[in-house]
């Protein structure tokens, strides 16, 4: 009865309060519902946070931005989005942030033998531009190889040409064990999305013998690259000069950082304490560059510079008659410039009117004629390629290795799964770390990819989504189209409970 007594005059006043009162205190509900709506959208307090962007409707998106360039893309009425070049991005909104990322395309794949990877993923680091990628559809993998053996495990899957092994741990304990000699020739077995620091290398590192034991690079390198160096004996000895061009405005730190395996075994900062101001264009003083380190053991090592496009380091010098560069390399020169590569492939870039020329590459020639524009050139040989450029200041990129001299050339990498591959009859094997395309409605396509978010870049609340199919070009070539259905993104980490605990220390 005690309770009857108690809210009965609650409804009636409810029921008495003048229509002002009513109205004012129908706002608050409604303001305190709203507060606890944006709580959820806005802080995530329970952790986990997403949205989906269907291009097929017009209903606004939570958290995509229009994807960027515009001339990349078309918007249909009412349709997906059409991808005709490559790479477009999209700033990805979160309200704080997560851990983990989940994210979900559908598309249509319309693409050939030279556009036959789509893949997706978020910026890692931005003073380098580093993006942190994911498969999203191989069509090498899922028509090229159809008539070959396949044994799967997870998402590891092993492509045989003809059938050897019964199991993929029967593979990867024989790879293990024996390295590259289990194949028939060299470099038989190619790789997709692997991360190979622990795996054999693809060469015998016994069957090197140097001719001799130091190394000098004879051209001046401009920003981030990668080395590989076997040393003969224990001991490392590194020196070079790095010199500052203050084009750009960011400060231009930089390090070198050995590495064996997946393991760090030394660093040598370079913090910029430079005098000179940033885009002055006034060019800093030479810095001298060394690494000596007696400890390390003999062995194949991978040093990396890591560095912004403003740094140059030049008269690099380094204990080992192997050096090469990985990749990507751009020499910063006015001089002619004569390098050697081990892929059948290369692709070129000018920066700057100056370094407009035609280059030569494995007797071929390639005539430059715009700036910022990437060319392609290939070989008919498998083997390796000269280089000849009549000056320097070109970007110059491929899967394999850059070298000043072929005695020079070390590639302890297998060949990668990618758009200029030839599945011809020296490949015998492709290992590939791949989840195949889920097969929707009305010949959509679907793919998932998973994200550790905890070291992304993010700045202003958004994250910075890519996706790229290499060699499709907006201006044509039959290069072929994706169409974007949709795209979901789930953001998933630690409760805001949880995060006030940490803060607290509790």
């Amino acid at each position: 009865m005690s309770f009857e007594k108690i809210e009965a005059p609650d409804i009636y006043y409810l029921m008495k309060m003048p229509l002002n009162k009513k109205i004012r205190f129908f706002w608050l509900i409604l303001l305190f519902f709203i507060i606890i709506f944006l709580a959820y959208q806005f802080v995530s307090p329970s952790g986990d946070w997403s949205c989906t962007h269907s291009f097929s409707s017009f209903q606004a998106s939570s958290c995509l931005g229009d994807p960027t360039p515009k001339e990349r893309v078309i918007k249909t009425q009412g349709g997906p989005l059409l991808i005709l070049g490559e790479p477009v991005y999209f700033s990805v909104f979160s309200p704080r942030p997560f851990s983990h990322i989940t994210i979900k395309i559908t598309y249509r794949p319309h693409l050939s033998s030279s556009t036959p990877i789509f893949e997706a993923g978020f910026l890692a680091d931005k003073k380098l531009w580093r993006y942190r990628l994911q498969p999203v559809y191989n069509l090498w993998l899922e028509q090229g190889l159809s008539s070959w053996t396949q044994l799967r495990s997870g998402n590891l899957s092993l492509f045989q040409r003809k059938e050897k092994f019964s199991s993929l741990s029967e593979f990867l304990s024989v790879w293990r064990s024996q390295g590259s000699s289990f194949c028939s020739q060299p470099r038989c077995l190619a790789v997709y999305n692997l991360s190979l620091e622990e795996a054999p290398p693809a060469l015998d590192l016994r069957s090197l013998s140097p001719v001799s034991e130091n190394s000098f690079f004879p051209y001046p390198l401009r920003g981030e690259h990668q080395f590989y160096i076997f040393l003969k004996n224990k001991g490392l000895s590194l020196s070079g000069n790095l010199l500052d061009l203050n084009e750009n405005k960011d400060i231009d730190d930089a390090e070198i950082v050995v590495f064996s395996g997946r393991n760090q075994v030394d660093l040598l900062s370079l913090p910029d304490r430079r005098p000179q101001k940033e885009e002055s264009g006034d060019i800093g003083i030479i810095q001298s560059v060394k690494i000596v380190n007696s400890d390390l053991p003999s062995g194949l090592y991978r040093l990396e510079f890591r560095a912004g496009d403003d740094l140059v380091l030049s008269d690099l010098s380094v204990n080992s008659a192997y050096l090469s560069i990985i990749n990507k390399i751009w020499p910063f020169t006015e001089e002619a410039v004569s390098l050697v590569t081990d892929a059948p492939y290369l692709q070129v870039k000018a920066l700057s009117p100056a370094a407009l020329q035609t280059l030569d590459f494995g007797g071929r020639h390639l005539e430059l004629t715009e700036i910022y524009k990437q060319y392609e050139i290939k070989s008919k040989r498998l083997g390796g390629e000269n280089i000849r450029l009549s000056t320097g200041s070109l970007i110059l990129a491929n899967n394999g290795m850059f070298a000043a001299s072929s005695s020079a050339l070390i590639n302890p990498d297998y060949p990668r799964l990618d758009r200029f591959s030839s599945l011809n009859e020296q490949l015998d094997f492709v290992l590939a770390d791949y989840r195949p395309a889920i097969i929707e409605d009305e010949g959509w396509l679907s793919s998932t990819l998973e994200f550790d978010a905890s070291d992304l870049y993010r700045e202003r609340g958004k994250y910075s989504l890519i996706l790229s199919i290499p060699g499709l070009l907006a201006e044509g070539g039959g290069g072929g189209l994706v169409e974007i259905k949709s795209i979901n993104v789930e953001f998933s980490g630690p409760s805001l409970g949880a995060k006030i605990k940490d803060w607290l220390n509790l």
